[in-house]
C-alpha cells in the first residue's frame, strides 16, 4: 500500500469537505483548483488509486476529489473509465461509479442515469436532467443506491428546503435571485430595479 499517497488523499479530502461545509463557493473553488493538478499527476502515475493501493478510505477520497474536478471534464471522463474498470475488479464501489457517471453526463450536457446530481427547484430538491425517470429506481438499486425519493428526502433532512441562488446585477448591484436551470438551458434574469438583463449558463451559475 502507498501509505504516503493515502495520507495525502485523506488530507486533501478533508480540505475539500471543510471548504464545502463553509458554504463559501470561492473557498471550494480554491481547494478544487489546488487538488486538480495533483490528482492528474497521481492518476497519470499509478492509474486509478484503488482499495489495494491506498485503502478503502484513500480510494473514497480519490473519488471525492475527482467528483469535484469540474474544471477538467475530459479528465473526469477518463477517471470514470478507470473507476469503472476498478469497480469490476473490486477496487472501487458501484456507488462511486454511479455518482461519477452522473457528474460526467451532466457536464457533457446529457441526462444523468441515477439522479445523484441534485439542485433546488422552486423550493424543493430535484434531480437535474434525468433520463427515463420511470426506471431510475431499478438502475439505482443495481448500483447499491437507495430509492430516489429516499435520497431526496435526505437532502431535505440534512440541508433543509433549498433556497434560490443569487448574483449581483451588473448594472446596479442589486441581488438577483434565481433557481438553476437545466444544464442544457440558460437562465435569463431581468433586474426590476434597472432593467439590466443577465444570462447565466449552468456551469457559471452552479454553486
Amino acid at each position: 500500500m502507498e501509505t504516503d499517497t493515502r495520507a495525502e488523499l485523506l488530507r486533501r479530502a478533508d480540505l475539500d469537505q471543510a471548504a464545502r461545509r463553509s458554504f463559501k463557493a470561492h473557498e471550494a473553488a480554491a481547494v478544487d483548483a489546488a487538488n486538480l493538478p495533483w490528482l492528474r499527476e497521481l492518476v497519470g502515475r499509478i492509474g486509478w488509486p484503488g482499495h489495494s493501493v491506498v485503502g478503502e478510505d484513500g480510494a473514497h477520497a480519490a473519488w471525492l476529489l475527482v467528483q469535484h474536478a469540474d474544471a477538467d471534464p475530459a479528465f473526469q471522463r477518463r477517471c470514470l473509465e478507470l473507476l469503472t474498470a476498478a469497480a469490476e475488479q473490486g477496487q472501487a464501489t458501484r456507488r462511486q461509479v454511479a455518482y461519477l457517471t452522473d457528474r460526467v453526463l451532466i457536464a457533457e450536457g446529457a441526462p444523468q442515469e441515477y439522479g445523484t446530481q441534485v439542485a433546488g427547484r422552486e423550493g424543493v430538491w430535484a434531480p437535474m436532467s434525468l433520463g427515463s425517470p420511470a426506471s431510475v429506481d431499478a438502475r439505482r438499486e443495481a448500483m447499491s443506491l437507495e430509492p430516489l425519493a429516499t435520497y431526496l428526502a435526505r437532502f431535505e433532512e440534512v440541508y433543509g428546503p433549498p433556497e434560490p441562488s443569487s448574483v449581483p446585477c451588473p448594472g446596479c448591484g442589486a441581488d438577483l435571485e434565481f433557481w438553476l436551470a437545466e444544464p442544457s438551458a440558460d437562465t435569463e434574469l431581468e433586474c426590476l430595479a434597472c432593467g439590466e438583463t443577465l444570462r447565466l449558463n449552468w456551469r457559471r451559475g452552479r454553486p
